[in-house]
């Protein structure tokens, strides 16, 4: 699996539901879990993902392989938002 950057919108919006991260750039890598992400977070996580790219999440995508990382969230959002990636 190769690195992807993360654009900084999508930072802005992870960053208050992760209360253990630092403020330095969150990695594709980082483990969501380790940051203090945990199910009510993920919940208030999705809501604010919704607002900002005026989507409805399927509950499909609720599963912690999506939520495991920076990089996986970000390349599920990608590819149910196509023109998310354009946020870099």
């Amino acid at each position: 699996m190769t690195t992807l950057q993360i654009p900084r919108t999508f930072q802005e919006i992870l960053r208050p539901h992760l209360p253990y991260a630092d403020s330095g750039e969150l990695a594709d890598s980082n483990e969501l879990a380790n940051f203090g992400l945990d199910s009510m977070g993920i919940v208030a996580l999705m809501g604010d993902l919704e607002d900002h790219y005026g989507i409805e999440l399927p509950d499909d995508i609720l599963n912690e392989a999506t939520f495991a990382t920076v990089g996986s969230l970000w390349r599920t959002l990608v590819v149910l938002v196509p023109h998310a990636g354009d946020e870099l």
